[in-house]
């Protein structure tokens, strides 16, 4: 709408924004700002303006790296660094320097996935071999750090829940869990029910983790012969979007770290 140059800032608008897209244009500004949190904090510690990364390497983040946003791939940057910086040219010191503030600024948010079933059993020991089934699940699945929970929600019927940062891994864990679960009601004289798929809940239930990350980023690379051009994203920015006031660090889970410190500062009361 109008731009300011002594006070060096912007104002938009988002009126000419269609109702359904508000809320997607909302999530994109606060992915920038967390990107911007990132860049500015980088430059800090490398005492360089931010203005430089940006030139660098910051750009190509968003125009070569193969993600949607820069946010996607300092995500993936956490576990997989090769497949962000292979696009990239970074210098080393650079990069272990943005490696480190990730480090220390990202929460990697889990998922918790569920699938809800029913147990039911007529036998004399119906209550004891449904006991049996969800304990030889939860014995057989909770190994090498895994943490499998089963639950009742209300008779006949019963939940199982695993928190991981790995989806397929996730859903692979229940399906075993209820393959287990299944048998021991067969062979029992019991019967087993599965009512639902494996679903993610939570807040963070509408985030990709890094495993669709990757994949959305090789689907990209590929139909665009292997580099992504600047504006390919079917999720660019207007020009005159609106700007309201977002809690990066709450939305986001990205903290205000002291540099001289591993620990994140309290977050300020209002």
């Amino acid at each position: 709408m109008r731009v300011d140059e002594t006070k060096m800032c912007i104002d938009l608008s988002k009126k000419s924004i269609k109702a359904d897209a508000i809320g997607k244009a909302q999530k994109r500004l606060k992915k920038a700002k967390a990107v911007h949190t990132i860049m500015r904090h980088t430059a800090l510690r490398l005492n360089t303006p931010v203005e430089q990364l940006y030139e660098a390497w910051g750009w190509d983040l968003y125009e070569k790296a193969g993600f949607d946003h820069a946010f996607d791939a300092f995500r993936v940057a956490l576990t997989e660094p090769d497949q962000v910086f292979s696009k990239l040219k970074i210098s080393d010191e650079h990069k272990a320097v943005l490696l480190d503030i990730l480090s220390k600024k990202m929460a990697s948010n889990p998922l918790k996935i569920r699938v809800d079933f029913a147990l039911t059993c007529t036998t004399y020991e119906g209550v004891d071999v449904i006991k049996e089934a969800l304990l030889t699940a939860k014995h057989e699945m909770n190994t090498d750090g895994w943490k499998v929970d089963f639950k009742m929600i209300a008779p006949p019927n019963y939940k199982v829940e695993v928190v991981t940062h790995r989806k397929a891994e996730g859903e692979s864990k229940l399906k075993q869990a209820l393959e287990i679960i299944k048998e021991v009601m067969k062979r029992r004289g019991g019967h087993f029910k599965q009512k639902s798929l494996p679903t993610i809940i939570g807040a963070n239930k509408d985030e990709p983790d890094t495993a669709d990350l990757l994949e959305n980023m090789k689907n990209r690379r590929e139909e665009q012969g292997g580099e992504v051009s600047a504006g390919s994203s079917d999720d660019e920015e207007d020009n005159d979007e609106g700007m309201g006031d977002i809690d990066i660090e709450k939305d986001l889970a990205v903290h205000a770290v002291n540099e001289d410190e591993d620990e994140p500062l309290e977050e300020k009361k209002e």
